[in-house]
């Protein structure tokens, strides 16, 4: 399994996205009441004024956005981890199989103690536009794992051609598509946007830590490598 081409860019996006994280914490802080704060007045900014139980701008504006938080539900994330976890096993490897079922699982419970340790609670000030499973709201699973699931699809999709611009679109477009399930769970009112945030931030991380890790230490060249006296 060769390392993606395009694995470099991964960490330049986290930065991005810290970034944004760290601007919105500091806002947060200038605030004067917690439901002044940044974080809470964007929410608000997505919906009608005159009707909080619906978004800005035409209906289809709002159906788009549901349609988007659904590529980051677990039953599609599940769906497409199977598929692309059974391609893999017969068009790749063993060690690819192996490499995207472990980091997809590994992330998905990461997230899951992540949310319990925090225990954020879900934004109340709209009425949600979409079911939420939980009552914690920290980080965004549907951000996190679509970021996680679609990107390592991606990179390891990458490194069967040769060509760079495909490269690059197996590389950017995942990053587009977790980005949109992103914004629409802010839009749906379920999540804060530093849920959102902490969701790319940690997903991005991962992916990029366990091709990097694997790559180092646990790929055959690697382990060839420490092995010769």
């Amino acid at each position: 399994m060769r390392q993606p081409p395009f694995l470099p860019v991964v960490p330049r996006f986290f930065v991005v996205v810290l970034l944004g994280a760290i601007v919105f914490e500091l806002a947060d802080g200038f605030a004067e009441r917690p439901e002044k704060d940044l974080d809470h007045q964007a929410i608000l900014m997505l919906r009608d004024p005159d009707n909080l139980s619906r978004m800005i701008g035409p209906p289809f504006v709002e159906e788009s956005m549901r349609d988007f938080t659904g590529l980051g539900g677990y039953a599609v994330l599940l769906l497409t981890t199977i598929t692309f976890a059974l391609f893999f096993r017969a068009e790749l490897s063993r060690e690819a199989f192996r490499f995207f079922v472990a980091t997809t699982v590994s992330g998905y419970f990461l997230g899951a103690i992540l949310k319990n340790v925090v225990r954020r609670e879900r934004p109340a000030l709209v009425p949600h536009l979409s079911h939420v499973s939980g009552a914690t709201s920290f980080p965004s699973s549907h951000a996190m794992m679509s970021v996680i699931v679609f990107l390592t699809i991606g990179l390891l999709l990458s490194t069967r051609t040769r060509d760079r611009q495909l490269q690059r679109l197996l590389t950017l477009l995942p990053l587009g598509i977790a980005g949109v399930v992103g914004l629409s769970r802010i839009c749906m009112g379920v999540h804060y946007p530093t849920d959102v945030l902490a969701g790319w931030s940690l997903g991005l991380l991962w992916v990029w830590g366990a091709f990097r890790i694997y790559h180092r230490f646990l790929s055959p060249q690697a382990t060839r490598a420490t092995s010769v006296p």
